[in-house]
């Protein structure tokens, strides 16, 4: 979907999940199969088949005989999900968050295990730690990274890529952020109450919908994250944050791959509004707030006749919220929507 201060790290993680797409297919606009299938024919709720994918994308199926109680997660975002809902007594160990954990959630974080690496662990750690479960990005399970899809399953070790990782597909809520939940639903079998997670999260969504159907002229939006070294990303349509832009009532000027350009190509656009993808400089737990992630923008001296910037129309959204793919997810939509068009909002 590493460095070792601050904001280097989302300069590498961005790395990553750009540089697969110079050389991706077409892309899927079919959402990503979710499905889980039950393989038994008496009573019990396990074994239990699911659907999920290996690192070139491909669909590959995992059969569950029992639900998972010694999970790695490598990705900050699913760690998150997992707490929220009520199964941190599945998780082994984890990575520490791109940033500050959610309030809510900081205390239960704070009791997890810390896996060594700070990133990306390595074969032999996992393989030490005996887990039944590894959920992290797509570009992750690789040979030469965390190992490949189908030598775990061999190992009978489940793996789950995070839908809102991968790079091949448009990014969509259902296709990414409800998929993922339920897919966890079924593994751990609480669909109770991941169905009633989405259905309120789908009625909140609705309700931004409806706030801003009427816009007569819709926001134009520039998705920017600053690499501190006169390069800038742009964040495109392969991102979920276009899909999030669009739901919030807004139009993503940027809709072809931008990553590591100069400032010269940031100035070819004229958005309304910028969303800044922040990154704290000093402390890598902590977030930057609204202004200082403003102040910052408009201390870019390239970047200051921007109409947006000079207006100070900016939306600050921390770097582990756009790239979380789960429960901060609609709290950034309202966000934005709210940013863009105050007053349809009371």
């Amino acid at each position: 979907m590493d460095k070792i201060k601050g904001y280097l790290l989302p300069v590498f993680l961005l790395l990553l999940l750009v540089l697969p797409l110079a050389a991706c297919s077409p892309l899927n606009t079919t959402p990503p199969a979710s499905q889980a299938t039950a393989t038994q024919s008496n009573d019990s709720y396990y074994p239990l088949t699911i659907t999920n994918y290996d690192t070139n994308e491909k669909e590959i199926s995992y059969t569950y005989k029992k639900s998972p109680k010694r999970v790695i997660i490598t990705h900050p975002g699913a760690t998150e999900l997992m707490l929220e809902l009520g199964l941190e007594d599945h998780i082994l160990s984890t990575v520490a968050p791109y940033g500050a954990t959610l309030d809510r959630l900081a205390a239960k974080y704070a009791k997890l295990n810390i896996l060594k690496a700070q990133y990306d662990p390595s074969q032999e750690e996992l393989v030490e730690m005996q887990p039944d479960m590894l959920i992290g990005w797509v570009h992750q399970f690789t040979s030469h990274g965390l190992g490949e899809v189908k030598t775990w399953q061999n190992r009978d070790v489940a793996t789950f890529i995070l839908q809102s990782t991968l790079t091949k597909t448009k990014p969509t809520l259902e296709n990414t952020v409800y998929a993922t939940i339920s897919d966890l639903g079924n593994i751990f079998n609480i669909q109770t109450k991941t169905d009633e997670y989405i259905r309120q999260a789908k009625i909140r969504v609705t309700n931004v919908e409806n706030a801003v159907k009427d816009v007569k002229q819709k926001k134009t939006v520039l998705i920017l994250q600053d690499h501190l070294n006169g390069t800038f990303s742009l964040y495109d349509n392969h991102y979920l944050i276009n899909h999030m832009i669009t739901l919030a009532g807004g139009i993503n000027l940027c809709q072809d791959p931008a990553s590591f350009v100069g400032a010269e190509k940031v100035l070819g656009f004229d958005p309304d509004f910028i969303l800044v993808v922040s990154t704290s400089r000093e402390d890598s737990t902590k977030d930057m707030t609204d202004k200082e992630a403003i102040e910052s923008l408009q201390k870019i001296k390239e970047l200051q006749s921007m109409r947006a910037i000079r207006t100070g129309s900016i939306i600050n959204l921390p770097f582990f919220t756009v790239n979380n793919g789960g429960v901060r997810t609609i709290d950034a939509i309202e966000k934005i929507a709210k940013s863009l068009y105050p007053d349809h909002f009371h």
